[in-house]
C-alpha cells in the first residue's frame, strides 16, 4: 500500500458552520512519504485550514540536523508512520504523531478526536481496538477499560457499529446476542486474551479466546498448536545469517523506487570488497538514490557498527542509520523501511552487552527464520548459543513452556524464558532481569513465534553512543523546587505509558566542552527544543497522559490480571508460569557492615532444584552474601561441596555427582532459615526426608549415604561408560559428569574403534536411548565382542539409578527396546 485512502470528509470554509474551528489551537505538520503522498497531504491540509488549524512553518535542512519540523510551534504532526526525521524528539516533547484518519474523523463528528487512538506508534498495539464489555464485574471492567486505553485503544460502554471486540466471559447476554443477529464483523473475546496481551506488551492473536468455544479451555498447553495460526512474518533477511555470506544482493524489481532521491553514505567500516560496493551502488542509483561520501549531506548511513565520526554525526543529523542487513532486507521485500523497527538492522556494538558474554543460551519451539534470527541476536548480544541443551547452559529461550528442553530446563536449575528477555536486552543494551513476569508468562494455546521480531530499538537507549543525553525542565504538580525529568523517546519495550518519565538528579549550571572548543562558546543545540514547546510538554504529561497511566499501572498491579478476582467460567487458565514468576524485589539489598571481616567458610553449600532464586538475580546476590557472612560459601561443584540443598529428591545432575561425596543432604528450609535468623542453624532437624520420592525414583536415601562414604566416590572406578552422541535425557556432557564423579570414565562412542584412554573394563556398557542409534550398537557389539568382553546397552537410567542409589546393578530392566 503507496498511499493512504481518503473517504470523504466535510471541508467547510472557515465559519461557515457550527463547528468550523474545531482546529483553531492546532498548529500542524503534514509529513509526506511513500505512505503519505502530497495529493493526500494537500486533501488533508485543505479539510485543518477549513476547520481553523494553523500550517507549522517548515524549517530548511542544515548540515547539522535533517530535522525540517518547527517544534517550538507545532501542536500536532500528521504521519502514516513513525519513519521521519525528528520523531523522537517529538516525542520527548510529547507532540502528538498522528495518522491521517485522526484529521478525517475530528471533521466527521466536528470535535477534536483523542490522540492516542489515532498513532502510527507499533507500541500501542490496541490503536485500532474499540471493545465493549459484556456483564463483567466492575473491577475487572474498570480494568481492562484502563488497560485498552493506555495501549492505544478505544471503550464503549455501548454496543456501536465501530466495535471491534466484545470482551464477555459467555455468549448468553444481550450485546452478544445483538451482535450475532445484526452479523456485526466483530470478535468476542475472553477477557484473559486482554490479560496476555497486557502481560507480554504485545498484541497476540484472539483466536484462542474466541467464544463461543474458546481454545483455551477446550485444549491443554501441551497440545500442538497448527502452524497455521501463525502468521507470515517476513524474516528473509531480518537477521545477520545466510544472505550476508550468499554472493551479492540481487536488485528489486523495476519500479521499486526505495530510495527515491535520498543520498546514501556506505561506511569505511563494513569492510567490503569494491567489486560487492559497486554492486550495492548500482542497485541503490537503480532505486532512484543517489551514492555520497559526504556525512554532511547524507539521508542515509549504511555502516556495521555504533562507531567512529561519520556514525555519530550521521546519528546527530537524524540521518537513517542502518547496516548492510538492512540494506539486503530492502532490496529482497523491494520496499522502504525504518531501520529502528527490527533490531538488527541498526549497527552492532563490538564485545556485546556488557554482562552477557557469560550466558550459553539455546533456543527451543523457534523454526525456520525466527529461530535464526534469535540465534543471530544472541550473538549479537555477546552471549554463546548452542543448538543443543547441555549442562552449562544458563539460558533457555522458548515460545511455549512445553518441549524436552523445558522439562530439561526445570530439573537443571536453567532459566527459562521467552524471546522478549532477549530482545529487551538487546534494545536497552543491558541485561534484562527475569523476575519480570512479562518474560516468564507463556500464553497456553499461543506460539510466541507470532511476535517475534516486533521490538523496536529503543532510541533511548543508543542516543548514548553518539550523543549525551538531553535533559528538559519538568515541573511537578505541587513541587515548588525545581526538579528535571528525561522523556523518554521510546520506551519501546515496556508499556508506553509506564516509561513515560523518568527521573533524573537536577542539573547542574556546569556545562561540558569540547577540548578544541572556546570556554565562552555556546554549545551547539541541533535539536531546538524550547521553552514554549516544553510547557506544552509539561501540560500533556499531566492532563493526557497521567490518567490513563493510572488506570493502566492499576491493571498491572491486579492480582492474577483481569481475572484476578476468581471469576472464570470454567476455573482458571491462568498459566501457572506466571505465578512462580510473581516477586518482590523490596528489601532484597542486604547492606554489608563496614569493617566487618567476612568469616572463612566452613560450610561449601550446593543447591540444586530451588526455584527461590530462578526468577530474582537480586535477592539470589543478597542471600548469597547473608550466607557468605556466615560463613557459608554456595559452590557449584559438586566436587567441592560439603552441604547438599534441595527442595526434594530430584534425579539433577548436581544431585547425582554430589551425592557421590556423601555430603549432609539438607532440604531448603534450612537455606532458608539460616537466611532469615542470620545464624548457621543446625542441620539435624533440616534432613532431608521425602518418602514419596523415594518410592517414585526406587532409592532410599539413607542408605544411598551409607553406601557413598564407603565407596569414597570410587563407584565406578575402572569402569567404561559409552555414550551414543544424541543420548538423551541429560546428553553426553551431563553423563560424563556423573560417571567421572563417582571415579568412572565416561566415553562418546562414535565409531567400533576402542579409545585408548578407555579403562580395560570386564563389562562394556553403552548408553542409548533411540532406535535410530541402531548401527552404533552393532558396532559396539562388535567392539566387545573382539575384546571378548561382556556387553550391555542400557537407557539412561541405568546410570542415573547407579548414581542414586550408590551401587551398579546390571539387569535386563534397563535393556532398550529395539
Amino acid at each position: 500500500m503507496s498511499d493512504i485512502a481518503m473517504p470523504e470528509a466535510p471541508a467547510l470554509p472557515p465559519g461557515s458552520a457550527t463547528g468550523s474551528k474545531i482546529f483553531n489551537e492546532v498548529v500542524f505538520h503534514i509529513v509526506t512519504n511513500d505512505k503519505l503522498s502530497q495529493e493526500t497531504a494537500a486533501e488533508l491540509k485543505a479539510i485543518l485550514l477549513a476547520h481553523g488549524a494553523t500550517e507549522a512553518p517548515v524549517k530548511p535542512a542544515t548540515a547539522s540536523s535533517r530535522v525540517t519540523i518547527d517544534l517550538e510551534e507545532s501542536t500536532h504532526i500528521i504521519s502514516a508512520n513513525t519513519d521521519f526525521p525528528g520523531y523522537a524528539d517529538a516525542v520527548n516533547l510529547m507532540i502528538p504523531v498522528v495518522t491521517p484518519e485522526w484529521v478525517k474523523h475530528s471533521a466527521l463528528k466536528k470535535r477534536v478526536a483523542h490522540v492516542r487512538p489515532f498513532t502510527p506508534d507499533p507500541r500501542f498495539f490496541f490503536s485500532n481496538v474499540v471493545a465493549t464489555v459484556a456483564e463483567l464485574p466492575p473491577g475487572d471492567k474498570e480494568a481492562i477499560c484502563g488497560g485498552i486505553v493506555a495501549m492505544g485503544g478505544q471503550y464503549s460502554h455501548h454496543l456501536t457499529k465501530f466495535t471491534t471486540h466484545i470482551v464477555a466471559l459467555n455468549t448468553d447476554n444481550d450485546k452478544c446476542r445483538q451482535a450475532t443477529n445484526k452479523k456485526l464483523s466483530l470478535k468476542i473475546v475472553l477477557p484473559h486474551w486482554f490479560d496476555d496481551c497486557l502481560k507480554l506488551g504485545r498484541r497476540i492473536d484472539e483466536k484462542p479466546y474466541e467464544l463461543p468455544n474458546p481454545e483455551i479451555e477446550s485444549l491443554g498447553a501441551k497440545d500442538p498448536i497448527p502452524t497455521l495460526q501463525i502468521p507470515d512474518l517476513r524474516y528473509t533477511h531480518a537477521h545477520q545469517g545466510g544472505p550476508m555470506s550468499g554472493g551479492p544482493p540481487k536488485p528489486p524489481r523495476e519500479g521499486y523506487n526505495i530510495f527515491n532521491g535520498k543520498r546514501v553514505m556506505l561506511g569505511l567500516d563494513l569492510m567490503i570488497n569494491d567489486r560487492l560496493r559497486e554492486v550495492i551502488v548500482d542497485i541503490i542509483t537503480q532505486t532512484k538514490g543517489k551514492v555520497t561520501s559526504d556525512v554532511d549531506e547524507a539521508d542515509v548511513y549504511i555502516g556495521q557498527y555504533r562507531e567512529g565520526d561519520d556514525y555519530v554525526l550521521a546519528s546527530r543529523r537524524s540521518a537513517h542509520v542502518g547496516n548492510l542487513t538492512w540494506l539486503y532486507w530492502m532490496f529482497a521485500h523491494g520496499e522502504w523501511t525504518n531501520p529502528y523497527d527490527r533490531l538488527l538492522h541498526y549497527p552492532i556494538v563490538r564485545g556485546g552487552i556488557p554482562g552477557m558474554k557469560d550466558k550459553v543460551i539455546t533456543v527451543s519451539n523457534y523454526g525456520g527464520d525466527a529461530r535464526m534470527y534469535l540465534e543471530n541476536l544472541i550473538e549479537a548480544c555477546g552471549a554463546k548459543f548452542t543448538k543443543s541443551m547441555k549442562a552449562d547452559n544458563t539460558h533457555l529461550i522458548t515460545a511455549r513452556a512445553h518441549s524436552e528442553k523445558c522439562d530439561a530446563a526445570k530439573e537443571w536449575n536453567i532459566h527459562m524464558v521467552n524471546h522478549l528477555w532477549l530482545e529487551d536486552s538487546y534494545a536497552r543494551w543491558k541485561v534484562m532481569t527475569i523476575s519480570d513476569p512479562k518474560y516468564t508468562h507463556f500464553p497456553r494455546r499461543t506460539n510466541l513465534t507470532e511476535v517475534v521480531g516486533q521490538t523496536r530499538v529503543d532510541l533511548a537507549t543508543i542516543v548514548q553512543f553518539y550523543e549525551e543525553e538531553e535533559e528538559v525542565e519538568v515541573e511537578e504538580e505541587g513541587d515548588t523546587s525545581p526538579s528535571t525529568a528525561v522523556i523518554s523517546s521510546t520506551a519501546v519495550h515496556s508499556p508506553p505509558a509506564t516509561a513515560i518519565v523518568q527521573r533524573t538528579p537536577a542539573p547542574t549550571k556546569k556545562r561540558k566542552v569540547r577540548p578544541d572548543q572556546d570556554q565562552n562558546e555556546e554549545p551547539p543545540a541541533p535539536h531546538s527544543t524550547g521553552r514554549k514547546a516544553k510547557e506544552r510538554a509539561t501540560a500533556r504529561l499531566h492532563n493526557t497522559v497521567m490518567p490513563d497511566l493510572v488506570l493502566y499501572q492499576k491493571e498491572l498491579k491486579r492480582k492474577g490480571g483481569v481475572m484476578g478476582n476468581g471469576r472464570s467460567r470454567g476455573g482458571s487458565v491462568d498459566s501457572p508460569d506466571s505465578k512462580r514468576a510473581k516477586s518482590s524485589d523490596a528489601g532484597d539489598e542486604v547492606p554489608v557492615k563496614k569493617g566487618k571481616k567476612r568469616p572463612k567458610p566452613t560450610i561449601f553449600l550446593l543447591i540444586t532444584a530451588y526455584s527461590g532464586w530462578w526468577e530474582n538475580p537480586q535477592k539470589e546476590d543478597a542471600e548469597k552474601k547473608i550466607l557468605a557472612d556466615l560463613g557459608i560459601k554456595c559452590v557449584d561443584d559438586p566436587a567441592q561441596c560439603t552441604y547438599l540443598a534441595a527442595p526434594h529428591l530430584v534425579r539433577t545432575e548436581k544431585f547425582c555427582c554430589a551425592l557421590a561425596r556423601a555430603p549432609v543432604i539438607v532440604s531448603i528450609g534450612w537455606v532458608e532459615a539460616c537466611i532469615s535468623e542470620e545464624r548457621v542453624v543446625k542441620p539435624d532437624d533440616f534432613l532431608l526426608q521425602d518418602p514419596v520420592n523415594e518410592k517414585r525414583l526406587g532409592v532410599k536415601l539413607a542408605k544411598s549415604l551409607a553406601r557413598a562414604k564407603e565407596n569414597n566416590g570410587k563407584l565406578l572406578e575402572g569402569q567404561a561408560v559409552y555414550c551414543t552422541p544424541g543420548v538423551q535425557g541429560g546428553g553426553y556432557e551431563v553423563f560424563r559428569k556423573i560417571v567421572e564423579a563417582n571415579g568412572g570414565v565416561c566415553v562418546l562412542f562414535r565409531t567400533a574403534k576402542r579409545p585408548a584412554n578407555a579403562p580395560d573394563s570386564d563389562k562394556l556398557v553403552l548408553l542409548s536411548d533411540s532406535a535410530a542409534d541402531k548401527k552404533l550398537w552393532q558396532k559396539f557389539e562388535g567392539m566387545a565382542a573382539n575384546a571378548e568382553k561382556t556387553w550391555y546397552i542400557y537407557k539412561p537410567d541405568w546410570l542415573l539409578e547407579t548414581a542414586m542409589n550408590q551401587k551398579v546393578v546390571w539387569s535386563d530392566r534397563y535393556k532398550i527396546e529395539e
